[in-house]
């Protein structure tokens, strides 16, 4: 059986220093950018402090998805104008479910770096790991890791199938999060081969994943992933109301 909670803020975390000296960032103006104070503002009702620094990596981020996408299709079009709500606060929003500061930690089918840059850089001791199949994503990735100066981070250029043919990540992680890029019954089988023992698998959904979760529920037996929790993320300013399913790893 499927468990559901709805979701409320309800946690705080330590900030850790950065050294960010990218110049042109460093003289960024956070109070002439409104939407990096909502981001701020909004942060704080997830229950995350972003620093100075930290809102200044998030504004060079959201820069760069800009001129990218401009010639690359980074982000659909419509998103790339509500990028702080849309990707930025809707990574976040998984923060609280991660609670292993020092976690070693795969985004699987991450596009353009969500949610575990988000992730990295509200929370900068995670070793994270970043799996894309797209060329020019993955070129954007190593780009943007570069300008914020994130430490700890990998970029696998890769198919997921193609790793799961190979034991060199098996059972190497903490924690498998994916942002509606895959099936929760192909998350299951990979969180199988990626998660050690007691990981943690984190999906982020839209609100219609009932025939995902009842396709799953009918084979849990199969898996090696306990029955999995279903989150309502409820914030009036995320885009329409959102849903993180969790499991652990037996």
């Amino acid at each position: 059986m499927w468990r559901v909670f709805i979701l409320a803020p309800a946690y705080s975390l330590r900030q850790t220093a950065l050294s960010f000296a990218v110049a042109d960032v460093i003289c960024y103006s956070l109070n002439m950018d409104q939407e990096i104070l909502s981001l701020l503002q909004n942060a704080r009702q997830l229950g995350i402090e972003l620093s100075e620094q930290q809102l200044a990596q998030f504004a060079a981020y959201k820069n760069e998805l800009l001129q990218w996408n401009a010639k690359t299709n980074l982000i659909s079009e419509n998103s790339s104008c509500e990028i702080i709500p849309r990707h930025f606060l809707d990574s976040l929003s998984a923060l609280q479910f991660i609670h292993k500061p020092t976690a070693r930690i795969i985004d699987v089918g991450c596009g353009a770096g969500f949610p575990g840059i988000p992730l990295k850089i509200a929370l900068p001791s995670l070793e994270l790991y970043l799996l894309e199949t797209n060329r020019k994503k993955v070129s954007f990735l190593k780009h943007v890791l570069r300008l914020l100066n994130l430490s700890d981070v990998v970029v696998f250029h890769d198919r997921t199938e193609n790793i799961l043919k190979t034991d060199l990540w098996k059972e190497k992680f903490d924690v498998l999060i994916s942002r509606a890029a895959f099936k929760l019954s192909e998350l299951l089988l990979q969180g199988e081969y990626f998660l050690n023992k007691g990981g943690k698998l984190i999906a982020l959904k839209g609100p219609n994943v009932d025939e995902e979760l009842a396709q799953c529920s009918s084979d849990t037996d199969q898996y090696k992933i306990s029955p999995c929790i279903q989150y309502d993320i409820n914030f009036p300013f995320l885009e329409g109301q959102r849903k993180i399913i969790l499991g652990e790893r037996k």
